[in-house]
C-alpha cells in the first residue's frame, strides 16, 4: 500500500548524498553508484512514503519540497546513529568494553574525578560509563559482586583477589556552622566535643562497620555525604569533612574549621581497585592511568 512501506536506511543515505552533493549525477560519483541507480533509489523512497521530495519541476538542481526537508532532517539523525553504530562495532572489535562501571565513595573528590571522566569521553566516545557513588565499605563490596569493574575509595579494604593501587590522599577537616557552639571555642577540649552532636558519614543498615574519628556520645548518622554537608551549613551539629568539598564554605566562612584537640583523622588515603581475575579492559585501564597520571599526591590545604 502506499506510503505504509518502512524505507530502507540505505534510501534515506542516498537522499541524503542527492541533497548534500547538489544532484544526482554528483550523488551517483560520490556513492560509487550509477545515476539511474540514485534515481530509483530516491522515487522508491518517495513511493514508499507516499510524499514527494524533491520539486523537480521548477530548477535543474534539485529543490527539497517542505515534506522533503523534514524528511532530510530525520535522515541526518538516522546517519548519525549508523554512523554511531559502526564506530562502537569497531571499538568492540578492537577490544574496547561494551560499557564501563565505576563505582566511587562519596569522599572522592569531584573536580578530579569530572575532569578525569570528561577526558574519558573525548578518548572513547562509544563507550558509555555507568557511575556509582557510593560509601565507605559500600565500594568493596559492589566491586565484589561484580556490579561495577573499576572501584575509587578510601575505606580499608580486604586485599584478597583485589588489587588496589594509591592514589593520593585528601585532607579531611572538622567543622560547624558559625553559629554553632563549637565554632566560638579555640582550642577543643574531648570533654567539650563529647556534649554536642557529631554527624556521622554511615553505610547503609546492616552494613555499618568500624566508627572513624567519633568523638561525641551523641551521633547522627548519615548515608549521604551531600546531606551530612546540607545538615552542617544548616548548624546541626559539627563533623569531619573532605576539604575539597567545604573549601569555598570555609573561604566564604559558612563553614569554619574546628580546633579539635583530639582530631586525629586528618586525611585519609584514595585508592583504585579492582578484581585481580577480572581486569579491566582497554578503555578502563586508560582511566585508571588518566587518574593516576593526574591526581595530586596530596588535596587540601
Amino acid at each position: 500500500m502506499r506510503g505504509q512501506a518502512i524505507p530502507t536506511v540505505d534510501q534515506l543515505l542516498v537522499l541524503l548524498a542527492v541533497v548534500e552533493a547538489g544532484s544526482f549525477a554528483a550523488a551517483a560519483r560520490r556513492l560509487g553508484r550509477a545515476t539511474s541507480a540514485i534515481s530509483y533509489a530516491v522515487d522508491t523512497l518517495e513511493a514508499h512514503l507516499g510524499l514527494p521530495l524533491f520539486d523537480r519541476g521548477t530548477a535543474r538542481k534539485p529543490k527539497l519540497t517542505t515534506a522533503g526537508e523534514a524528511i532530510v532532517a530525520e535522515a541526518r539523525a538516522v546517519a548519525h546513529t549508523v554512523d554511531t553504530l559502526r564506530a562502537r562495532v569497531q571499538g568492540l572489535l578492537g577490544g574496547l568494553e561494551s560499557e564501563l562501571s565505576l563505582v566511587v565513595d562519596s569522599m572522592a573528590p569531584s573536580d578530579q574525578l569530572v575532569a578525569a571522566l570528561d577526558d574519558f569521553h573525548r578518548q572513547f566516545p562509544t563507550v558509555p560509563i555507568r557511575l556509582l557513588v557510593r560509601t565507605l565499605g559500600e565500594v568493596e563490596r559492589i566491586i565484589r559482586d561484580g556490579d561495577a569493574r573499576i572501584g575509587v575509595g578510601w575505606h580499608r579494604m580486604d586485599n584478597r583477589g583485589l588489587r588496589q593501587i594509591p592514589l593520593g590522599a585528601v585532607r579531611y577537616v572538622p567543622v560547624a556552622a558559625p553559629n554553632h557552639p563549637l565554632a566560638s571555642e579555640t582550642v577543643i577540649s574531648p570533654l567539650v566535643v563529647r556534649q554536642h552532636v557529631q554527624l556521622v558519614l554511615s553505610e547503609k543498615p546492616g552494613h555499618e562497620g568500624q566508627d572513624y574519628g567519633v568523638l561525641s556520645l551523641t551521633t547522627w548518622r548519615v548515608g549521604d555525604l551531600a546531606a551530612k554537608h546540607k545538615l552542617l551549613l544548616a548548624g546541626v551539629g559539627w563533623g569531619g569533612m573532605p576539604e575539597p568539598t567545604v573549601r569555598a564554605d570555609l573561604e566564604s566562612r559558612r563553614l569554619v574549621q574546628l580546633d579539635l584537640r583530639d582530631w586525629r583523622h586528618t586525611a585519609f588515603t584514595m585508592q583504585i581497585v579492582h578484581k585481580i581475575d577480572t581486569p579491566p579492559g582497554l578503555s578502563g585501564q586508560w582511566l585508571i592511568d588518566r587518574l593516576l597520571a593526574s591526581w595530586p599526591v596530596y588535596i587540601g590545604r
